[in-house]
């Protein structure tokens, strides 16, 4: 994606304009979580910033609270946050999954 950002500036009725361009990066990410109840999570990210989450099964209430949660947080914070938390003693959850998944994302 290209971004244009169009300065115009007036100083004594002299008109100068100015166009900046930015690259963007944005990704939708689909991941297959592993040892956890949901089946899949779907991050949208935009200049390593999470923009959208949602995950596919698991705890309802707790997958749509970090969905909600990491939306607006950059992907690394997200990372350090989320990655390591245990459920029921699997070695994993469903926040460690979407640490992995946004691991996956950042690696690519």
């Amino acid at each position: 994606y290209l971004w244009c950002f169009l300065t115009v500036l007036t100083f004594n009725n002299i008109i100068s304009a100015q166009i900046t361009y930015r690259r963007t990066k944005k990704m939708k990410h689909t991941y297959i979580p592993r040892g956890v109840c949901s089946r899949m999570i779907e991050v949208e990210i935009e200049d390593d910033i999470i923009t959208s989450c949602r995950f596919m099964g698991g705890c309802s209430g707790n997958t749509q609270g970090v969905a909600k949660l990491v939306v607006g947080m950059d992907a690394n914070d997200a990372i350090d946050r989320l990655k390591g938390i245990d459920c029921g003693g699997r070695g994993t959850s469903c926040p460690d999954q979407l640490a992995k998944a946004l691991k996956e994302y950042l690696d690519k």
